[in-house]
């Protein structure tokens, strides 16, 4: 009777041990995933400040490129998009989630400014100096993931004014392919296309809303980061 209760003591502690084992190993991995969670958030919110400033004057145009550490390179097609994939990333690979190992933007990129006007970036320096134009009002605020203002996306296709000349662009890759050909073709005398309105927008719950002009599409970013504030 005694060595059945000393077996059954022993088992005990076993199982305790095990138990013990397995909760640190799943909070382990629950912190690890949290861990590079915030970091791909960071990491986005950095690569989004790079671009559209304190001000929010200047907004990407997707799809865009990034480069991680290791020299290879992934296109994403949107913010949620973005986030997957620096994600991914960073599970698939033993790096230390540090600023220096942040994936970094490929040049050339496009941009939207308030007016409108969608601009060809050829490197770092170019869209410091459009940063530097952008009206120091307002502040900067962020958003969840990475989304930061982009609460809504533009619906394709979309109409493009390019050298006074409207063209309808079912995509966004036709649209960044016409724009950099006309930049190339034009040299000293490009200038930079415009949307034309009405646009449609369609928000993250799929909802679509015409826009009638360029005020009201600010407007709307402006909603945006009253909601998100």
């Amino acid at each position: 009777m005694k060595m059945q209760i000393k077996n059954l003591r022993a088992f005990g502690l076993m199982l305790l041990a095990a138990l013990a084992i397995s909760f640190t190993s799943c909070n382990e991995e629950s912190f690890d995933l949290t861990d590079i969670d915030n970091f791909t958030d960071g990491t986005i919110d950095g690569l989004q400040k790079g671009v559209v400033g304190k001000r929010h004057c200047l907004e990407f145009i997707f799809p865009v490129s990034i480069e991680f550490v290791d020299g290879t390179s992934a296109e994403v097609t949107d913010y949620q998009n973005l986030h997957q994939t620096v994600r991914a990333w960073f599970e698939e690979n033993e790096v230390e989630k540090s600023k220096e190992n942040r994936p970094q933007l490929i040049f050339p990129l496009q941009v939207l400014n308030k007016e409108g006007e969608i601009i060809d970036v050829a490197s770092e320096d170019e869209l410091k100096e459009l940063k530097s134009e952008c009206p120091k009002i307002g502040k900067g605020k962020k958003g969840k993931k990475g989304k930061g203002f982009k609460c809504f996306s533009l619906v394709f296709p979309v109409t493009v004014t390019i050298d006074g000349t409207d063209q309808t662009f079912e995509d966004r890759m036709a649209l960044k392919t016409a724009i950099r050909t006309y930049k190339m073709e034009a040299g000293e005398d490009f200038e930079r296309p415009t949307l034309v309105f009405p646009v449609t927008i369609q928000y993250e719950d799929e909802t679509q809303v015409e826009v009638a002009d360029q005020d009201e599409l600010q407007a709307l970013k402006e909603a945006c980061q009253d909601e998100e504030g």
